[in-house]
């Protein structure tokens, strides 16, 4: 049977699903929402971008959720892709 989770080599168990963040026209409040409502609904991994430019809503709904004990810190893993800042860029000049 598959597992919905992966053992790292430091033997942390982190979830293979993840929540993104991306919002179209950065709209960080019903960001800020459904990341809230993602940690309500059990997801643990959740994965940004710099691109997306929801890191501010993504740190709000964590603080949030962690204050109101729906997470507790380590149980939490945020992703990032910091390289397609820089393929984007290469690709407007």
């Amino acid at each position: 049977m598959r597992s919905n989770q992966v053992r790292l080599n430091c033997g942390v168990t982190m979830p293979l699903i993840g929540f993104g963040t991306y919002s179209f026209e950065n709209d960080k409040h019903t960001t800020e929402l459904a990341v809230l409502m993602a940690l309500k609904m059990g997801y643990r991994n959740l994965d940004t971008a710099k691109i997306y430019g929801s890191e501010a809503a993504l740190g709000n709904a964590l603080i949030e959720a962690m204050q109101d004990g729906t997470v507790e810190r380590e149980d939490i893993f945020v992703t990032s892709s910091y390289g397609a800042v820089i393929t984007m860029t290469l690709f407007q000049l």
